[in-house]
C-alpha cells in the first residue's frame, strides 16, 4: 500500500508538472524491521535500500538527468533516505531531495484528524489510499488501531527523539489512529494540499541553476 500510494501521488504530480518532470518506476520493497513480528513482512536492510536508490539515480544520471525528487510512502525508509541523498549529492554531484508528502498537508491533518496517534494505517493514510490506490483498501476489513502507547515518555510527540521500537510494542493490530474515520473526501484534501506544496518546491528546484 505504501508503494501504491506514493506511486499514485507521483502519477498526479508528473501529470501536473509534465514535461518538466517525469516519473520513474517505484521501488517496491523498503525497510520494515519494525513490522517483522507481523507474519509475512519482508524487509530490506537499510544498506540495501540505499544501494538500490543509489544505483537508480546513478543510472538515470548517465542519461542526462541531474535533479531528482524521491517520493516516500513508508516511515521505515526515512533514515536511509536522509543518508543516501547526502551521498548522492556529494559523490555524484546531482541535486536530490526526498519527501514523505503527507506531512506537507499539515494544516489538513491538524484540523481533521483527532486520533491520539497517527501514521501507519490511520484515517489519514487510508483516506489517501482511497484516492491514490483504491485497489489496496479492503473497506470491510477496516478497524481502529489498537494503540498501546509508546514505550517511553516523549516518543511520538514530534520531538527530535528517536527509538527503534517494533510496531507490535505499540499497537496490537499493527494500526494507529482510527481508519474507520477515513473517507475519500479527506483523502482528496490531504492529496491536494500536499500536491500544491510539492509543485511549488519543484518549481523552485527546477528553476535553480546552481
Amino acid at each position: 500500500m505504501d508503494t501504491s500510494r506514493a506511486y499514485g501521488f507521483g502519477k498526479l504530480l508528473a501529470a501536473r508538472m509534465y514535461p518538466q518532470a517525469v516519473l520513474a518506476p517505484p521501488i517496491n520493497l523498503g525497510v520494515s524491521y519494525h513490522h517483522m513480528n507481523f507474519p509475512g513482512t519482508i524487509t530490506l536492510r537499510t544498506e540495501t535500500l540505499m544501494a538500490v536508490i543509489y544505483d537508480v539515480v546513478w543510472s538515470l544520471k548517465q542519461h542526462g538527468i541531474e535533479k531528482f525528487l524521491i517520493l516516500n510512502g513508508h516511515g521505515g525508509n526515512i533514515p536511509s533516505l536522509g543518508v543516501v541523498i547526502v551521498k548522492l549529492r556529494e559523490e555524484l554531484g546531482v541535486k536530490i531531495a526526498w519527501t514523505g508528502f503527507t506531512s506537507l498537508a499539515r494544516e489538513v491533518l491538524q484540523e481533521r484528524i483527532k486520533s491520539e496517534s497517527i501514521g501507519h494505517a490511520c484515517e489519514g493514510e487510508i483516506s489517501q489510499a482511497m484516492v491514490l490506490a483504491p485497489h489496496t483498501v479492503r473497506r470491510e476489513a477496516i478497524t481502529p488501531g489498537e494503540f498501546k502507547g509508546y514505550p517511553y515518555r516523549h516518543l511520538g510527540e514530534g520531538f527530535d527523539l528517536a527509538y527503534p521500537y517494533r510496531f507490535d510494542e505499540i499497537t496490537a493490530n499493527g494500526a494507529l489512529g482510527d481508519a474507520t474515520q477515513a473517507s475519500e473526501e479527506l483523502g482528496r484534501e490531504i492529496v491536494e494540499a500536499a500536491l500544491q506544496r510539492v509543485i511549488e518546491f519543484l518549481q523552485d528546484f527546477l528553476a535553480d541553476g546552481r
